[in-house]
């Protein structure tokens, strides 16, 4: 694709589309974001975005930092060091304008290194503090955080390798334009090269733990494995759902099946960065239900929040609003609209999207079925319901120190407002 040259081009002259971004680690919104439309969606069910206040915030800010300095390029390299060169540099010219042995690494490690929030390694690092004692988020805890171990630095790492290597396949797979702000991967260097930097990452995330054998112990990076193969599978069977949901003819969908589709996508990536944080802390065999199903209603209640944020479009990323609609993916406002509609409405709202790519004009008929069926509150409402179920298992966790992270993770992962506990 002419995409692709153009990618390459400006990737071997250094001058890409844009910079990298560093952000620092799940950062909470600092102002309300609007309902999709009156009084629907999270602002009708109470749950609109707030600051974070308090010093337990600020606490573990200072984790945050650590899990995001595990990209600055020294540490990277220092954590995962690089096969062939020290630099995107040096892969972009050897003399005869690039090394093509280094150009995957140095991809791999540029993407690796870009944009979002760091969110994974953070748990990671987190969930280790807080079982050996919670040190780290206390005020001031600048020098325990500098004594984290290397190994459990690289399996931190580890997770956020996993995490990008799902994003580059899963825009392949929905075709998106945009990532953190640029051009996704196969639209700037080519499907075929992008699939093989996925893989890359892939492989980078099981060395990164599989090579700590010796600091950890055979067992514990077996157990981590172990998680992180499972999770990679039900990522993989969640993903597939939604594809073959996404090309079909037949767009019945019940919110049962979106909700497993989207316990499967995102909440085994939850569950292998809270349980390999417990691993490296020592056997955690008591914790595998609970965390389980605990990352079960947090991830499901977060991409619930994703569907109702996708009206609202995301100039970060370049996304229109309703990306999800326009795209056909399967979403849980689809499905509560499908079930509360009846007759005429629903056979109109089942044709517009099953007839292909939804265009924009079309986009303001879909809302207003979609807020005839209630969709829009019900979703709220399933939010909170799930967001219920996480803190009654987190509040039944122990140490306090992992109780207080697990509710932590809650506020900030779903960006909702805190509750004091």
């Amino acid at each position: 694709m002419a995409g692709s040259n153009l990618g390459w081009a400006a990737y071997l002259a250094g001058t890409g589309p844009c910079e990298l971004t560093r952000r620092l680690v799940l950062t909470t919104a600092t102002s309300k974001a609007p309902a999709p439309s009156g009084d629907s969606g999270l602002a009708a069910a109470g749950l609109v975005r707030e600051p974070i206040h308090g010093s337990q915030g600020t606490a573990y800010g200072q984790l945050m930092a650590v899990a995001a300095g595990l990209f600055e390029p020294s540490e990277l390299d220092r954590l995962a060091p690089r096969q062939h060169g020290s630099s995107a540099n040096d892969a972009r010219c050897n003399g005869n304008g690039f090394d093509p042995l280094a150009a995957t690494e140095a991809i791999a490690y540029d993407f690796l290194a870009k944009g979002g929030k760091y969110s994974r390694p953070f748990i990671t690092l987190a969930v280790h503090d807080a079982q050996r004692g919670g040190f780290g988020a206390r005020t001031g805890a600048e020098g325990c955080l500098s004594e984290i171990p290397t190994a459990v630095k690289r399996c931190a790492l580890s997770i956020e390798a996993f995490h990008k290597a799902s994003l580059v396949h899963d825009d392949i797979q929905d075709d998106d334009e945009y990532r953190y702000g640029c051009a996704t991967l196969h639209r700037k260097f080519g499907t075929p090269t992008a699939i093989n930097v996925g893989d890359y990452l892939i492989g980078l995330g099981y060395r990164l733990v599989s090579r700590e054998r010796t600091a950890l112990g055979a067992d514990a990076v077996g157990d981590i494995l172990d998680r992180v193969a499972d999770a990679h599978m039900k990522l993989s069977e969640g993903q597939g759902a939604e594809l073959i949901w996404r090309d079909s003819h037949n767009k019945q969908l019940t919110l049962a099946d979106t909700l497993s589709i989207y316990a499967l996508k995102t909440a085994p990536a939850f569950e292998a960065a809270l349980y390999t944080g417990l691993r490296l802390a020592g056997p955690a065999a008591q914790y595998l239900e609970p965390i389980a199903q605990f990352a079960r209603h947090l991830g499901i209640a977060f991409q619930i929040i994703n569907d109702l944020n996708d009206w609202q479009g995301d100039d970060h990323n370049k996304l229109v609003a309703a990306g999800d609609v326009i795209r056909g993916r399967p979403t849980a406002l689809w499905a509560l609209a499908m079930a509360g509609l009846r007759g005429e409405k629903r056979s109109r709202l089942e044709k517009l999207v099953s007839s292909g790519p939804l265009p924009e004009r079309a986009l303001a008929e879909v809302r207003g079925l979609f807020e005839e069926a209630g969709a829009f509150e019900q979703a709220g409402r399933l939010v909170a319901e799930h967001q219920r179920r996480a803190e009654a298992i987190a509040d039944e966790i122990q140490p306090d120190a992992l109780r207080k992270l697990l509710f932590y993770l809650i506020n900030v992962v779903l960006k909702r407002r805190q509750a004091t506990h």
